[in-house]
């Protein structure tokens, strides 16, 4: 006991002086206030959001002292929704109900099936969450036996949760999601991530003599090797239980009584430090200058959030053109009467897609967005003029609300509330895959062949669950979708609760 006290004293004192960090935050106060010409007309949305509170994904390394069946909540085991978190998307929803039914009158006050399109990556948590949502923006403003069942009468449903109208949220699999999934299997990020590693700044940063202290720490105390690679996998779990801690240990203890070796000195802001920095070269922010001729800042973006932002365009472009002739060949059906687009997902989907944005070092410097963390982006088209535009909005998390970053995408004037139309076209001719990305993660960057061709991606892959390689094109109806994996999925049973009490 005395020399792990020794060694917990000794790696406190030594990690009490953090390094410095030059972080340049956005400043909201001095950002164009969310205001709109009255001579444009808003003629589309998209969102995107980080699901909500969740549980632990996994135990805590080697030292977890609550099992699995600890966490019973949202169907229980680890990674499920949380009753909070399932809280977080409905205030969400009915945030975006204020902006866009309320406020703007932009969609219609009860559910349209041709207005919206929900998607969603294929976890329980994000699903969930857009379960959520969209009953915020909905439940409760709909038609009795038009939206949902009458309570009487033919073909009623006296149990029928009250005002509840069960909304599709459609899904693919998550091993190919390259629009929802920035991890999905590429053998070209891999490789990219191999020449990071080789840089100069990767270098000091894994080789940092405090760095490789606490790693060490963290390795002695939970027994198992803690890396830069996976220390999240030990900090995330500590996050979820600090949180949840009186629901998994039924009384008033606190998260350090349980591990004190973290909890003490400044460990906990040395992981998040660690966590911080990792994330940057995930990102591909943390080579400024490329690796090897190389330039990363762009080559992993378009891996990471590339589809992401060539699904967003595409949807604008798409919603235009049937505005511009609603009878032309290029209108497909699906987009003539759609407005909303939303797509639920992960904190790493939002941090790459804001990283291909450029807005995230401002907004979001260090680590990952918080949960219900969401972004929007709206397409105006001038009345007189006929000139199109976009604006940016960031919710930070369950206590923000909608603030205006269109002023810190690049391409965009610092000044301005709006940006030309055509900075979206300039960010996917950068950071868009000018391919399907299957074909783009089997193509090496330095043109050799791939280790293995086991590494490839495929329609299959090694899982137990079989993969197909999405489309890149937009279904034609809500109903009928590109690919055969695609699924509208149904959770009135596991909502009924929650809907019913929060429209008391």
């Amino acid at each position: 006991i005395g020399m792990r006290l020794i060694l917990l004293l000794t790696a406190a004192g030594a990690v009490s002086a953090l390094p410095p960090r030059n972080v340049r935050r956005a400043n909201f106060d001095a950002l164009p206030a969310d205001t709109t010409d009255d001579k444009l007309d808003l003629v589309f949305a998209s969102a995107l959001w980080r699901h909500g509170d969740r549980a632990a994904e996994h135990a805590v390394p080697g030292c977890d002292q609550f099992p699995e069946d600890a966490w019973t909540f949202g169907g229980g085991g680890y990674g499920e929704l949380s009753p909070e978190g399932m809280k977080m998307h409905f205030d969400l929803g009915r945030k975006i109900r204020k902006r866009y039914i309320d406020d703007q009158k932009f969609l219609s006050s009860a559910y349209n099936a041709k207005e919206i399109y929900i998607r969603s990556t294929d976890y329980n948590r994000t699903l969930v969450s857009a379960y959520s949502n969209v009953a915020g923006m909905y439940s409760g403003f709909g038609i009795e036996g038009q939206n949902f069942p009458t309570k009487e009468g033919a073909n009623s449903v006296p149990e029928w949760p009250a005002g509840y109208i069960p909304i599709p949220v459609h899904t693919v699999d998550y091993g190919t999601d390259y629009v929802g999934h920035p991890d999905a299997k590429c053998p070209r990020q891999e490789q990219l991530y191999g020449l990071v590693k080789q840089s100069p700044e990767y270098q000091s940063y894994i080789n940092d003599p405090q760095v490789a202290q606490i790693l060490k720490y963290l390795s002695d105390e939970t027994s198992t090797k803690v890396t830069i690679d996976n220390i999240y996998d030990l900090d995330d779990p500590l996050f979820c239980q600090s949180i949840h801690i009186e629901e998994l240990n039924q009384t008033d203890a606190n998260i350090a009584d349980f591990y004190p070796w973290y909890y003490t000195g400044d460990i906990p802001a040395w992981a998040a430090w660690i966590i911080d920095q990792d994330e940057q070269f995930t990102d591909g922010t943390g080579n400024p200058g490329g690796v090897n001729g190389i330039d990363v800042s762009v080559e992993i973006p378009k891996i990471r959030a590339g589809d992401t932002l060539k699904l967003l365009v595409s949807n604008v472009d798409g919603v235009l053109k049937c505005r511009d002739n609603m009878d032309a060949d290029a209108c497909s059906n699906f987009y003539k009467k759609l407005r909303y687009y939303a797509l639920s997902a992960h904190d790493t989907t939002l941090a790459a897609f804001l990283t291909i944005l450029g807005v995230k070092k401002y907004i979001i410097p260090e680590g990952y967005p918080n949960y219900s963390a969401a972004i929007l982006i709206e397409v105006f088209e001038n009345r007189d003029t006929k000139d199109r535009f976009f604006k940016v909005l960031y919710h930070a998390d369950k206590n923000d609300d909608f603030k205006p970053i269109t002023a810190f995408v690049r391409g965009c004037d610092f000044k301005e509330n709006l940006c030309p139309i055509a900075v979206l076209d300039d960010l996917v001719k950068k950071y868009a895959p000018d391919t399907d990305m299957a074909t783009l993660c089997n193509t090496p960057v330095d043109g050799t062949a791939f280790a293995t061709t086991a590494q490839l991606v495929t329609g299959s892959t090694t899982s137990d669950v079989p993969v197909t390689t999405p489309k890149t094109t937009i279904p034609t109806t809500h109903q009928d979708t590109t690919t055969s994996s695609v699924s509208s999925i149904s959770l009135l049973s596991a909502l009924s609760v929650m809907i019913s009490s929060f429209l008391l």
